[in-house]
């Protein structure tokens, strides 16, 4: 196993290259990047095996099922079997969480996207993420992980959605139903958020990040 990450992007129109980047600087990782939803796996079945993986964002739905959805979370289902950590941010929190039997779908029937900092707040202990911690983190999507599996425990909650951040009970996933890796120029331009709402979504998004990398040593 090699000491990087990989970092797979779901894209559909446009490249999340820019947080992927600010999140590589700011941690100093190793890493590789995919687009899987582009270019399907040949990149990530052909590198050698990374420290983990983190799946990002999609404005791909998984009502959609759209071929490389299934094929992502099969080749993700068996990299976990393996003992590697995995990390699934918004659109990747949901693919392993529905891969997993757990009940995903819109917020409401207007398919309405969240675009938002709001506040979450720990339920239960996760690696180094104690009980009780609260984070204001950047958002942006329709879809949430409505009902879980067995498979599954709820770590975080918010005064709008239930599950928040999830935990496998037996494999290293995380999911988070957040963009920590979220930029400025997002929770300004499209979140519409004040200054003083989007610094501390930056920074607790860049907390929550570290925590990401704790777990990882």
């Amino acid at each position: 196993m090699n000491n990087h990450i990989s970092f797979i992007d779901c894209y559909i129109e446009t490249p999340v290259h820019n947080c992927v980047n600010d999140f590589i600087i700011k941690n100093q990782s190793l890493s590789t990047y995919h687009m899987a939803s582009t270019f399907g796996l040949r990149s990530l079945e052909e590198e050698s095996t990374p420290k983990a993986y983190v799946i990002l964002g999609s404005a791909s739905h998984l009502s959609q099922n759209l071929s490389w959805h299934k094929e992502l979370a099969q080749f993700i289902d068996s990299k976990l079997r393996e003992n590697i950590p995995v990390l699934g941010i918004c659109f990747g929190h949901q693919l392993m969480a529905d891969f997993y039997g757990c009940e995903v779908g819109f917020i409401h029937e207007d398919e309405k996207t969240y675009k938002e900092a709001r506040e979450v707040k720990l339920i239960n202990d996760c690696y180094d993420i104690k009980k009780g911690t609260e984070l204001t983190l950047a958002f942006c999507h329709s879809q949430v992980v409505k009902n879980l599996s067995s498979d599954f425990k709820n770590i975080a909650t918010s005064n709008l959605f239930e599950n928040e951040i999830i935990q496998h009970k037996s494999l290293p996933f995380i999911g988070i139903q957040a963009h920590p890796e979220a930029s400025m120029n997002f929770l300004l331009k499209e979140a519409h958020e004040n200054q003083e709402n989007s610094v501390k979504a930056k920074r607790d998004g860049e907390t929550f990040l570290s925590y990401f990398n704790s777990w990882l040593k």
